[in-house]
């Protein structure tokens, strides 16, 4: 179980804090509203009202134990900045800051921050892809030009092997893995994900895993 500091609990970083405690790791919760903290004292494993500026507050929580700290602060520039600060210096290994602007992303680099997120543009780009391929149930870039998707399996594709479509040669994409109906544990009462076999033929619920340039994931076979 890893401990996570999220400090600045608006929308961005109240719903990381939310979800990290229900994946099961201990989450320290702190913001300068006494309310907030409150609405999140049930959902976490600590939940505290404290100024993340003041270097003695956050060590009497023994943040600098922690494995991560994510500043979800808002508008507030000279808070975020040195809040980075702080938490660099008193011993946070990995330190993950909320930019609003490119430039305040830059900044916040530059003076230590591990990481640098921006929610914003990152939904954007979640959303121009689904726009752009709507048949990709998810899309995860990994690097620039590349993502991982899921996709139902073409029809064309039902009852061929991974062997004989031959995807890597022919297509330009890999195979990651294979979210099948019907295969998981009937305690769980859900699919599957299965490490995909050459010989054994796709079936019509597949839904494939790929890995590949996005200019050769978009040219796969569309059933419409």
């Amino acid at each position: 179980m890893d401990r996570f500091a999220v400090i600045g609990l608006g929308r961005f970083g109240g719903r990381l804090a939310t979800n990290l405690a229900a994946a099961g790791h201990e989450v320290l919760a702190i913001d300068k509203d006494r309310e907030i903290v409150e609405e999140f004292s049930g959902r976490v494993t600590l939940a505290v009202c404290l100024d993340s500026t003041d270097e003695e507050a956050l060590r009497s929580q023994g943040v600098q134990k922690f494995n991560a700290a994510v500043l979800g602060i808002g508008a507030d520039f000279e808070a975020l900045t040195l809040s980075t600060v702080i938490l660099k210096q008193i011993g946070v290994p990995r330190v993950i800051a909320r930019a609003w602007s490119p430039t305040i992303a830059r900044i916040l680099a530059r003076i230590g921050a591990d990481e640098v997120v921006s929610p914003e543009e990152e939904s954007a780009d979640r959303w121009a892809n689904r726009l752009i391929s709507p048949r990709f149930l998810n899309q995860i870039e990994f690097h620039e030009g590349y993502s991982v998707v899921e996709i139902g399996a073409p029809k064309r594709w039902i009852g061929q092997t991974l062997v004989e479509l031959n995807l890597r040669a022919k297509a330009g994409v890999h195979v990651v893995a294979i979210r099948r109906e019907g295969t998981g544990d009937a305690r769980a009462g859900g699919p599957r994900i299965e490490m995909p076999r050459p010989d054994e033929p796709l079936r019509e619920a597949d839904i494939l895993v790929l890995m590949g340039r996005d200019e050769d994931l978009r040219r796969l076979p569309r059933d419409d």
